[in-house]
Formats: structure tokens, C-alpha cells, sequence
């Protein structure tokens, strides 16, 4: 059954991925075609994106590895500084939206 679930969340896993990425690019490509604020908020909104992506891509990695049985091969430092950089990637993305949104208001 566990091992049922973890398969079902690594393909889950990939195609919110892939969906985050796609989106990430429609919003790069339509920043574009637009101007002042718009293109600053679609373009923040792709970098949110690719942070979202980088943060389910290591949750998927490492339920990739719990499926096949790797993870307890992989050193807890290792699994430690990959937590910190998805962690990382996705406050900083966060911060950014934060910040873009905030000067559009004033």
C-alpha cells in the first residue's frame, strides 16, 4: 500500500512539476506583451513558479528515493542541505512577490 502511495505521489509529483514550469513560461511570455505593473507582476509571478517547481521537484526526488529504496543511503547532511536549498529557493521567490506587490501599491 506504501509503496502504492509513494509511486502515486512521484508521478503526482512530476506532472505538478511540469505544470508549474508551463505556467511559469505562459506568465515569462505574456509579461511581454504587457507594461508598468503587469509585466512586473507576471514576471514575478514566473519566478513564484519556478520556485514552486524547484520545491516539488526535491519533494519529488526524495519520494523517488523512498520508493526505490535509496534514502536512507543518502546522508542526512546531503538530505539536510537540499531541504535548505528548496526551503530557500522557495522564500526567496516568495519574498519576491512580496516585495513587487507591495511597490505596486505605492
Amino acid at each position: 500500500m506504501i509503496t502504492s502511495l509513494t509511486l502515486l505521489i512521484v508521478i503526482f509529483g512530476t506532472a505538478t512539476v511540469f505544470l508549474s514550469v508551463f505556467v511559469a513560461f505562459s506568465f515569462y511570455k505574456q509579461s511581454h506583451n504587457l507594461h508598468g505593473d503587469g509585466r512586473k507582476l507576471s514576471k514575478s509571478l514566473a519566478f513564484q513558479l519556478i520556485g514552486e517547481a524547484i520545491l516539488g521537484l526535491g519533494t519529488t526526488v526524495f519520494a523517488l528515493l523512498a520508493y526505490m529504496e535509496l534514502l536512507p543511503k543518502v546522508p542526512l547532511f546531503v538530505q539536510s542541505m537540499i531541504r535548505l536549498f528548496l526551503f530557500s529557493a522557495t522564500a526567496l521567490t516568495t519574498i519576491h512577490l512580496y516585495i513587487v506587490t507591495t511597490r505596486m501599491e505605492k
